[in-house]
């Protein structure tokens, strides 16, 4: 799969990506949300074996630099669906890559007949959220205490809310049939 925008270039990862994944991947070690606590540059050919094989994780590649600056991730769920994820090296953030990406690969999932796309993220990723409105997904759910992604000094898990966010596919006729309505 190959995917080219104004400035980025969407594509299946390759094994010559180690050393990028590498880079992006140790800055979420400590990040704030999704963090990678165990990931080290040791685990990295592992992960790119892993996601060169995926058809569910994508390359994000800086066309000017040929560098992969991070990922993104439609997996595949019920009913059609496809859940979006993205990640991308601090060092491009607040450059409109993440939103530019996002906008693609959701569009290139209609294209291909997706029926529903969806995202989650905790309310304080700000940012997150704001690229999710920005591609044109709607927020649907708030939900209380439903993914942990860290566990306390004693190993309990910490639960974090989340905001659902998902967008129809336009070109799917989409009424709502009330089943109350039906003579069924």
């Amino acid at each position: 799969m190959k995917i080219e925008t104004t400035d980025l270039i969407i594509r299946n990862f390759e094994l010559e990506d180690e050393k990028d994944l590498c880079e992006y991947m140790l800055q979420r070690v400590h990040a704030q949300f999704e963090r990678y606590p165990d990931f080290t540059c040791q685990k990295s050919h592992e992960e790119i074996v892993s996601r060169a094989q995926s058809d569910e994780f994508f390359a994000i590649e800086l066309k000017k630099e040929h560098k992969v600056i991070g990922n993104i991730y439609l997996g595949k769920r019920n009913f059609n669906s496809r859940e979006l994820g993205y990640v991308l090296n601090e060092n491009y953030h607040k450059k409109g890559y993440g939103s530019e990406a996002s906008k693609a690969m959701v569009a290139f999932a209609f294209a291909q007949g997706v029926h529903r796309i969806y995202a989650e993220c905790a309310p304080q990723n700000i940012a997150s959220w704001k690229l999710m409105e920005k591609i044109g997904l709607e927020r649907e759910a708030f939900f209380k205490k439903n993914v942990s992604f860290r566990s306390d000094e004693e190993n309990n898990p910490i639960y974090w809310d989340t905001y659902v966010y998902a967008a129809l596919n336009p070109n799917e006729n989409t009424e709502i049939i009330d089943p109350r309505l039906s003579d069924g």
